[in-house]
């Protein structure tokens, strides 16, 4: 097995991952849905609330995306409904993995928003995530199926959340410790 093209993850997503300079594809007004990937959030587990990412995330929602339907992981989804949202009650939310007690990771978010996608018929999402996750959020929706569209409304709106209880998404120092452990973890499992 050649190390560098089975299990190493693709030098252009590190850089991307690294830098939060993402590469944009594809237009906006083909996409069926949006899917959501929360970056944090304060609190306990079962006391949690968005934090500062996910709130800005959900205002990039409200304000980019209103007229497309929704697949949020719930701390977007509770940041959206504290916005008030008109259109609240179309969001899909993923609140837990499918497996009790295991942590609701990229990977299973991307997967559970497959399975809404497959029922309701649709085939390209918006890729909704703090520009520093937008690479691996992007590669693992495609390698799960999803035709994926990665907008420039990213692009300095969203911020790090100093207060996270995720402390890899408190700061870019600590993020830039992570993700590239993040990434080799997703290729060793073959989810990039």
């Amino acid at each position: 097995m050649d190390l560098n093209t089975k299990v190493m993850p693709p030098a252009d997503t590190v850089a991307q991952a690294w830098t939060g300079h993402y590469d944009s594809h594809g237009e906006m007004e083909e996409a069926d849905c949006v899917i959501g990937f929360a970056f944090g959030y304060r609190g306990k587990p079962d006391q949690r609330t968005p934090g500062l990412s996910n709130q800005d995330l959900a205002n990039i929602a409200l304000k980019d995306y209103d007229e497309f339907p929704k697949i949020f992981q719930f701390e977007i989804a509770d940041a959206y409904r504290e916005i008030q949202a008109p259109d609240y009650k179309d969001v899909f939310q993923l609140k837990k993995h499918r497996i009790k007690g295991k942590y609701l990771d990229t990977r299973e978010v991307a997967y559970q928003a497959k399975q809404i996608m497959d029922k309701q018929g649709w085939k390209k999402a918006i890729i909704l995530a703090h520009p520093y996750h937008v690479p691996r959020c992007d590669l693992v929706c495609q390698k799960l199926g999803i035709e994926t569209i990665v907008t420039d409304h990213l692009r300095g709106a969203v911020e790090f959340d100093p207060q996270s209880t995720q402390k890899w998404t408190a700061n870019l120092e600590a993020w830039r410790g992570y993700e590239p452990q993040a990434l080799l973890y997703y290729s060793l499992k073959g989810w990039l």
